[in-house]
């Protein structure tokens, strides 16, 4: 459930209507939350073993964008195995389209944080693409409104209701400093017409 997250929508509605993959988690659908938030119905999962998420995402061999080491390579994974060069591609299909969308695309989020596990401890990538929050709040900050395009500003206030972006984290401004900062692209939006 998320209030605002347009890379993993791409990746759900990929997973919805590309074929299935054993390394990809069975999605039901999508339920619509105010705005552009939803909710992802699928299969339950559970954190995965960090060695064998490591070996999977080494195996799949896409780089990680968003800052995170690289993975530890392994036996558990064949780099050649249908459904994993399947997914490969896939991934690199929605980088690409996230690069040509978004001017603030993160890229590629694969890494162990992100894959998990189903029932039987078969892996899953659940969360491999994204844009980036923080190159969003950086453009909050400087009034790089030209970067902060693609989004409306109600999109703005929504991802800014994600915790993980709020008070007290290291790095990021107060959240009523940058819904101060939304309010004022608003005036000036609707001023300039």
């Amino acid at each position: 459930m998320t209030p605002f997250d347009p890379g993993y929508r791409m990746f759900v509605d990929e997973c919805l209507s590309g074929p299935a993959n054993r390394w990809l988690p069975k999605m039901e659908g999508v339920l619509p939350l105010i705005r552009d938030g939803y909710v992802v119905v699928m299969e339950r999962l559970w954190p995965a073993e960090e060695t064998d998420a490591s070996t999977f995402c080494a195996a799949l061999g896409i780089a990680n964008d968003t800052g995170y080491p690289p993975p530890t390579p392994g036996p558990a994974v064949a780099p050649d195995e249908a459904d994993l060069v399947a997914l490969r591609a896939r991934i690199r299909n929605l980088l690409a389209e996230g690069r040509a969308r978004y001017r603030l695309w993160a890229g590629s989020d694969v890494r162990e944080g992100n894959v998990m596990a189903d029932r039987k401890g078969n892996l899953k990538l659940v969360d491999p693409v994204g844009v980036s929050g923080w190159k969003i709040v950086e453009a909050l900050r400087s009034g790089r409104t030209e970067l902060l395009a693609d989004f409306s500003n109600s999109q703005l206030v929504d991802f800014l209701s994600i915790p993980y972006f709020g008070p007290g984290r290291e790095g990021v401004a107060e959240r009523d400093e940058l819904l101060s900062l939304v309010a004022l692209l608003a005036a000036n939006s609707s001023g300039a017409r």
